[in-house]
């Protein structure tokens, strides 16, 4: 959320969300020490008063979205830990009982406090003191869902929802989500590794950029040029110090995002497919859309398709494979239900054949998906070997293949901090142009 977007009202509701806690001791002491700072860097480029408390004003008014970005990373960073070890322990508790209730007293021992352990201990609650709904368990899940959303622990949810449900064998599909969350802790904890050393890249840009401002004043001194009282001057550093400052908010708040919030919505995905199929491609502007769409859509079945391979190869293991496939679209990801309707659709009028299998989502050229329905379509016809081998082997790559996909996302993400490192350089270059011309002609107006 943008500090230009935020009420004071919304930014208070916001802190309260991340846990911070206001204390007027602390709040007197943070808003002192940085009115003291911009005071000495006023000093330090020789601003008169006027210019110094311009400086200290605009650092009062931005200061509250800095606790907000900092209580933010603290917020995040808990949560994702406190996520992290929830799938694990969940994932081994089930492995061993297939009982939610079971997974869910056994995590509940490793969190002292917090929203975690509240947020399990609520969905037990539900568990054993509800009678009177369907899909108890269900519920009891989305309340820790609540709390600590995130697509991982939805999909953890829902596999055990059908793991305890359909019953069978399920060790193989454990593993993999185990391999799957070892995969996103490595990579979310190396980008909160990055995300601060490029917080601290703009930091030193935007400090080496005023010492290199700063040198001009040294070199006035010598000739004794005193450019600190040229009005003009005092109104550039003052406009790029205010600026820096906002370069660094900006940085900041970029880093400060969650992974989540940087991803689109899952239900936005069903749309854009739907209008990746409406556009008309003999005109340039639609075959544009329809190239940017596209490439949306293919990341998120990348994304995608090996959750709904999961949950299909659980309902594979009761149900034949026509039947798991349109049992799955219940629960299948907004990205494939386009698609997924009109395999169901094709296999009802032809399901001895393979082209149904084939054509499924053929237009993305993704060789992982054309393996694995190759293997789908086998099985329906009684040629395959171990289903569940196989489909636990199409899993592993499709996840290896995203993992590589996202850590090359993050990567052009964080690119995009270049120019925030940059502009301080461009800012500094101009005040010290501005800086050498007055010194210029305080030197000609000397000698004349």
């Amino acid at each position: 959320m943008r500090a230009e977007g935020l009420s004071r009202q919304g930014l208070s509701d916001e802190l309260k969300e991340y846990g911070y806690v206001f204390s007027a001791k602390k709040s007197v002491f943070l808003y002192s020490f940085a009115a003291a700072a911009m005071l000495l860097l006023g000093r330090f480029f020789s601003l008169p008063i006027f210019y110094r408390l311009i400086l200290v004003c605009a650092l009062v008014i931005i200061l509250p979205f800095f606790i907000r970005n900092a209580a933010k990373n603290r917020f995040i960073q808990q949560s994702f830990s406190d996520t992290s070890i929830y799938i694990e322990q969940f994932l081994y508790s089930f492995k061993r009982s297939k009982k939610i209730l079971s997974a869910l007293c056994d995590v509940n021992c490793l969190f002292e406090g917090g929203r975690m352990k509240n947020a399990i201990l609520r969905a037990i609650d539900h568990i054993r003191h509800t009678y009177n709904e369907a899909d108890v368990e269900s519920h009891a899940l989305s309340i820790i869902e609540k709390e600590h959303p995130g697509r991982v622990i939805k999909m953890v949810h829902r596999f055990a929802l059908d793991a305890e449900k359909l019953g069978g064998n399920c060790d193989d599909q454990i593993l993999l989500l185990l391999n799957y969350r070892r995969m996103m802790a490595d990579r979310i904890y190396e980008l909160l590794l990055k995300k601060r050393r490029e917080r601290r890249n703009v930091f030193f840009s935007i400090a080496s950029s005023l010492i290199l401002c700063s040198g001009i004043y040294f070199i006035s001194g010598r000739l004794n040029v005193d450019i600190s009282k040229n009005a003009l001057g005092n109104i550039v550093t003052t406009a790029v110090l205010v600026f820096d400052l906002f370069i660094f908010y900006r940085a900041d708040s970029f880093l400060s995002a969650s992974d989540e919030e940087e991803k689109e919505e899952d239900d936005e995905m069903e749309e854009v497919y739907k209008r990746m199929l409406s556009c008309n491609t003999k005109l340039p502007l639609d075959l544009l859309k329809r190239h940017a769409a596209k490439k949306r859509v293919k990341r998120a079945i990348e994304r995608d398709y090996p959750i709904w391979l999961l949950e299909t190869s659980l309902l594979i293991q009761n149900e034949n494979v026509q039947v798991a496939i349109t049992k799955s679209y219940a629960n299948a990801p907004p990205v494939l239900r386009i698609p997924l309707k009109k395999l169901i659709y094709d296999l009802k009028m032809d399901p001895d054949k393979v082209e149904p299998y084939l054509s499924f989502l053929s237009e993305f050229s993704l060789p992982e998906v054309r393996s694995s329905m190759k293997m789908l379509y086998s099985l329906s016809i009684g040629a395959g070997g171990d289903a569940s081998a196989q489909i636990t082997d199409i899993i592993r790559r499709n996840q290896l293949l995203f993992e590589r996909s996202e850590r090359s996302s993050q990567e052009d993400r964080l690119s995009r901090l270049y120019a925030l490192f940059l502009l301080p350089q461009l800012s500094g270059g101009l005040k010290l142009i501005c800086d050498m011309l007055l010194l210029f002609f305080g030197c000609v107006s000397s000698l004349g």
